[in-house]
């Protein structure tokens, strides 16, 4: 499945051998200006005539040292590319995957970071059509584990925030599954599964709370459900624990299947198709400082309610409207918790997201006063990359915010920077 391009893996990953005992520091970073908005530096596409594929993720790798360059992953097809910023050449490709896997429409559509807890070797999970997601350690470049049990597409896959061996996917079968992708779980590594009475349809997007308790997930049958996660979540089991309903469900916040979820502290931002508008939103009475136990058992549906929570009475909007026109999804919540699409990035950086991933001119009629929550903003840049016209399907920015990748059709692959 691997082809090794360049002979070292990246200095975030890897310590290179040395002959000299010469000691370096890494460079003092360059503060950011929180209002610089990135430009163009580099654009890589198809070879004449060739369609190319559709890249449908980009993820950085979270765990870079500062003063290091960030190192990213791209993935879409059969293809998953880890690759760094190069100040001549664009980007520097380190790896080239291409799965093998015989599966006619393989494609994979999304990814994750994490590392090895025993050795601290960078490994990413990928997954897609195929429903199997495979570990790939970048020290070795090899596929080091494969987790089957989905039965259909992969659509998110996310690392637990308080422990680097859980992971969580979201797939197209109506169901989350939770994996313990330590060693000693080899045999078994699928901890807990998320399924029963949550979706009756595909799951598009997951979030994680800072706490890791608590496990958000929303879809195509326009339903957000909250569940509440085991403390502890040991593998290996030929029974994985099962959860039949979630703790908190509503169908009533948005009217379109819902494609991009994050959590804001204690309260959510969510976003449906062509509904035009990004929701802020608190579950009534959820408060993450009390111990998940003394909540007790999830309702269950016996009862119809467009709302069942254990929390206390219901949700409550917090948000106002967002741009007309029909936002896309572009992959769920990207690193540190934030949405691409609802905003990720912080300081200022969303309505740079918001515009290239909607590939349109639109503008939002109001104010441009930040301070006020419910006041309408407009977009601050709008950045253009020259010579493409092809949907952007995915956006992100490396840990220090000095760099964005973009992603999407023909093979098409942009770096941005700040400076």
């Amino acid at each position: 499945m691997n082809k090794k391009r360049d002979t070292e893996t990246p200095s975030s990953t890897t310590t290179p051998n040395t002959t000299t005992t010469t000691t370096t520091t890494a460079p003092t970073p360059r503060p950011l200006d929180p209002w610089k908005f990135p430009t163009v530096k580099a654009t890589i596409g198809p070879n004449k005539g060739s369609p190319g594929v559709t890249y449908y993720g980009a993820y950085f790798y979270p765990y870079t040292p500062p003063g290091v360059d960030p190192v990213f992953a791209v993935v879409g097809g059969r293809e998953a590319i880890i690759a760094r910023p190069h100040p001549s050449r664009g980007i520097e490709i380190i790896h080239y995957f291409h799965d093998d896997l015989f599966f006619p429409t393989e494609a994979l559509c999304s990814a994750c970071w994490t590392r090895c807890t025993r050795t601290g070797a960078p490994l990413l999970a990928v997954g897609g059509a195929a429903g199997i997601i495979k570990i790939i350690n970048i020290r070795t470049g090899k596929v080091q584990q494969t987790l089957v049990g989905h039965g259909d597409e992969i659509m998110e896959i996310l690392v637990s925030p308080i422990n680097q061996d859980i992971l969580a996917s979201a797939s197209a079968d109506s169901t989350v599954r939770l994996w313990n992708i330590s060693a000693e779980y080899e045999r078994q590594p699928c901890a807990l599964i998320c399924a029963g009475e949550g979706h009756r349809e595909t799951i598009l997007s997951i979030a994680f709370h800072a706490s890791g308790r608590y496990l958000l997930s929303g879809g195509m049958d326009h339903i957000v459900n909250l569940w509440i996660l085991p403390s502890a979540m040991p593998a290996g089991r030929d029974d994985p624990v099962v959860l039949h309903y979630p703790h908190f469900a509503t169908s009533m916040v948005h009217s379109n299947y819902i494609d991009c979820l994050a959590w804001h502290g204690d309260v959510v931002l969510s976003k449906a198709a062509k509904e035009s508008r990004i929701v802020l939103w608190s579950i009534q009475g959820f408060n993450s400082r009390v111990d998940p136990s003394v909540w007790g058992a999830p309702p269950t549906t016996h009862e119809f309610r467009e709302t069942r929570s254990v929390f206390g009475a219901g949700f409550e909007r917090l948000d106002g409207d967002g741009e007309e026109g029909e936002w896309w999804w572009g992959g769920g919540a990207g690193e540190g918790g934030e949405c691409g699409e609802c905003g990720g990035g912080g300081g200022g950086e969303a309505p740079v997201a918001a515009a290239a991933a909607g590939g349109g001119k639109g503008r939002v009629k109001g104010g441009d006063d930040v301070s006020d929550p419910f006041g309408l903003v407009r977009p601050h840049h709008f950045l253009d990359i020259p010579k493409v016209r092809s949907p952007v399907r995915h956006i992100a920015f490396s840990v220090g915010g000095e760099y964005m990748v973009m992603v999407g059709e023909q093979s098409m692959i942009t770096v941005c920077k700040r400076w």
